[in-house]
């Protein structure tokens, strides 16, 4: 009962105070409203007290200030004389620079090693300075000092620091001036007194120590983008004004941006011009570094070891006497402190250089041979964007640019070309299997077991490079090799570049992959047909020595492991008359070469002629003429006994007389022997007679599309996915825009083709475009028939 006499109460109690807000509003409302205007001029007030407060802790002039002086070692301050002006060093009132020497005790700290103004205020042409003067008078008490300078605004002044930063910035002073820990604002706050002494007070004769102090100070805060931009223009302007030499400038890829070109560029760039009006490689790629447009790509700053000497090597192509350069007027230079207080001109015999900041010349040149090095370094940059530790690897060097490569030393190549030696054994010729040469290239054995074709034409690229030749060649109308296949390695220059579409190479090719075809047809493939295949390479007409050995090899590796016969037979269709005729021809001989013909090798020989489109009448003709006849019929197709079908007896065996013998030509056969004999011999001094076909007509082959049906820019964005699997969106339109297409325009063409042929599109667009992976081994394919 009392609980509710409690609640009703306290329901009657606030109805009440609601009726009485709900009656009153407008006053309640007037009344709060003078409230906050009262509580808000008493904030401002006791600001106001904090700030004359904070201005009373100055004492008055009468005051004794709080110093201590330790030691002093007779310093005296110097006249100093630069340029036409000379006035003393000394400063207004009872401010003064304390030595090196000294050591001062301020608000109860002790600060050795000097270096910085004491007193309330420094006086320049006419103004009152007092932002880096360590004024004893201001208090510096605080049980936390502001360690990290959070307090202090970007441009310090010890005059208007919280009592927490001052303190703490005498303790910075006090512990050697290179203390981590302490903000970048102390460091300011001392580098400010700094250059006052260097460029205002004209301390010459001190420069030396004070570049030393900022040298220091550099290599401590340096991390700091902001000081070290103020810290080395300063080092440079100090050394410019004392005489002293400025250091050569290094190309970096590591160079910050700044609105204007460097000190030190400008000064040796300049010197450079006074002595010749040409400019050289070296300082061009300084000057071209320097410029505040110029931006270095990732490719450029990943590898700048290989940009350098890349740029030299296009820059002496381009400009062989250097370039020439005119300027508008000689170098100008004034400092302008860190702190805003003063700027002042630097005089010295920098006055007498050319300005290349007043070029007249144009400088789009330099711009654009930044961007064709970097363009160069593309691929080479983008293998080490996926694998860095492949930086010296066989593969990585095939990204370079053949002169560069031959400009420096490539250790991986080098080292590949001595494993090989040993593999050769000092002869012109070896014959090893495809994944042997693969591991002395280092070269990662695919997981899948089978070789890509974009893996075998990198190996035949560095082949190229050490003037070996390997066979079969993908590149030269061979297959690709796998793993356990047996490859052919023979000296030829520049890796023995043919021509693999020139009529006589192209057609001997072909009668070598028939000829091997026809010698397998029975099952077995003979020595001697082997033998007689090679001995119709070395009989055809319009063939040079490179073609030669790599028709040889090719005809031994194939003998090994035949090609698939649809295939080799189905490329025939598209052959000449002439050169069908020769290939029936060259298929015939080798069937018939044993003095024997199998039921197997006839239904082949069919199948040619077929293929060929030429009359199996003609095939049976050159089978007559070819082959000794008997008087037993010959055999063209397989025995199948039936049962229950009596055997005639056999026929009375004739005399030996009336006997037709099979004849072996002897004298046909003593050929091949010494053409067995000769076959090492001519792999061995087949480059004694004929040099190479011309690199002119390997280029052509090379630059032929590799997929019928798309033009050679859009192959190259093809195989370009099809090595990398995916490649960024932004890439690809970069490459296409590079290849003077349309990214979209690309893309939708080489879907069409991909639909044409596989009725799906091969690359799928996104933030990246990405390759069908089981349309992989499709383009393989179209590749090989290629």
């Amino acid at each position: 009962m009392g609980l509710l006499i409690v609640l009703g109460l306290i329901f009657a109690a606030l109805s009440a105070v609601y009726r009485f807000i709900v009656e009153n509003l407008a006053a309640i409302t007037g009344f709060g409203t003078v409230v906050g205007l009262l509580l808000i001029l008493w904030y401002l007030f006791s600001k106001l007290e904090g700030q004359k407060s904070s201005v009373a802790e100055r004492p008055l002039a009468t005051q004794q200030p709080q110093i201590q002086l330790l030691s002093q070692r007779g310093y005296v301050e110097p006249l100093v004389q630069f340029g036409s002006r000379a006035r003393s060093a000394g400063t207004s009132g009872q401010t003064r620079w304390v030595a090196p020497t000294e050591t001062i005790i301020v608000q109860g700290v002790s600060v050795a090693g000097g270096m910085f103004y004491l007193g309330t205020a420094l006086s320049f042409e006419g103004r009152e300075i007092d932002e880096y003067v360590v004024n004893p008078e201001l208090s510096a008490k605080s049980s936390r000092p502001d360690v990290e300078g959070t307090s202090m605004p970007y441009w310090p002044s010890y005059a208007e620091v919280a009592p927490a930063a001052r303190r703490a910035f005498l303790e910075w002073m006090s512990t050697g001036r290179r203390a981590k820990p302490y903000g970048i604002g102390h460091v300011f706050l001392y580098f400010y007194g700094l250059e006052h002494r260097v460029f205002a007070d004209r301390d010459v004769g001190n420069v030396p120590a004070l570049i030393a102090e900022v040298d220091q100070l550099l290599r401590v805060y340096g991390d700091n983008g902001s000081f070290h931009g103020y810290a080395t223009h300063f080092l440079d302007l100090a050394r410019c004004a004392a005489g002293l030499p400025l250091p050569v400038p290094e190309p970096s890829a590591d160079t910050a941006y700044a609105a204007e070109m460097g000190t030190a560029v400008r000064l040796h760039l300049g010197r450079r011009l006074a002595q010749s009006a040409a400019i050289l490689s070296e300082d061009a790629l300084i000057w071209v570094l320097a410029l505040p447009d110029v931006y270095l790509r990732t490719a450029a700053v990943r590898c700048f070891d290989k940009f350098v000497p890349l740029w030299h090597l296009r820059f002496r192509s381009r400009f062989p006497e250097g370039l020439r350069v005119a300027t508008s007027g000689n170098i100008d230079l004034s400092y302008r402190a860190a702190s805003g207080a003063f700027e002042v001109p630097v005089d010295g015999p920098h006055r007498d250089y050319p300005d290349v900041t007043k070029v007249k010349t144009s400088l789009e040149p330099l711009r654009q041979l930044v961007q064709e090095c970097t363009d160069e370094l593309d691929g080479f940059s983008r293998l080490l964007g996926r694998r860095p530790e492949a930086r010296n690897s066989v593969q990585a060097a095939l990204l370079l640019p053949e002169d560069l490569l031959a400009e420096t030393v490539f250790e991986a190549v080098r080292e590949f070309g001595q494993r090989l030696s040993e593999i050769m054994g000092g002869k012109q010729l070896a014959s090893t299997k495809m994944d042997t040469v693969l591991r002395l290239a280092n070269f990662e054995l695919p997981d899948s077991g089978k070789l890509s074709p974009a893996v075998a034409d990198q190996l035949g690229q560095v082949l190229d490079r050490l003037d070996i030749a390997i066979e079969p060649d993908r590149r030269y109308g061979g297959g690709v090799p796998q793993p356990q296949d047996q490859v052919f390695l023979f000296n030829a220059p520049g890796g023995g570049p043919v021509d693999s579409e020139r009529p006589a190479y192209r057609s001997m090719k072909a009668q070598v992959e028939v000829a091997v075809l026809a010698a397998a047809a029975d099952g077995e493939a003979s020595g001697e047909e082997i033998q007689r295949v090679i001995a119709g390479i070395k009989e055809g007409v319009d063939l040079g020595g490179v073609e030669r050995a790599r028709l040889i090899s090719f005809a031994i590796t194939i003998f090994n492991s035949p090609p698939k016969q649809a295939r080799v037979l189905k490329r025939l269709a598209d052959r000449s008359p002439a050169e069908r005729a020769t290939i029936a021809k060259a298929a015939v001989a080798i069937v018939v070469g044993d003095g024997t013909v199998q039921p197997d090798e006839v239904r082949f020989l069919e199948k040619l002629h077929k293929a060929l489109g030429l009359p199996k009448e003609q095939l049976y003709s050159e089978l007559h003429k070819a082959v000794p006849r008997s008087d037993e019929p010959v055999a063209i197709s397989i025995e199948q006994r039936q049962a229950g079908i009596p055997i005639p007896k056999e026929a009375p065996v004739p005399t030996p007389d009336a006997v037709v013998r099979i004849r072996i030509d002897a004298e046909r056969l003593a050929r091949a022997q010494r053409e067995t004999a000769e076959v090492s011999e001519l792999l061995a001094n087949i480059f004694e007679e004929e040099t190479p076909p011309p690199v002119e007509t390997v280029a052509a082959v090379a630059n032929a599309s590799a997929f019928e049906g798309l033009d050679q820019s859009h192959t190259e964005l093809v195989e370009l996915i099809e090595l990398k699997g995916a490649v960024p969106k932004l890439e690809f339109e970069e490459r296409a825009r590079a290849m003077k297409l349309l990214a979209e325009g690309a893309l939708e063409r080489i879907n069409d083709w991909a639909f044409e042929r596989f009725d799906e599109a091969l690359l799928e667009d996104g933030d990246e475009i990405v390759m069908a992976p089981h349309l992989r081994e499709r383009l393989s394919e179209l590749r090989e028939t290629a």
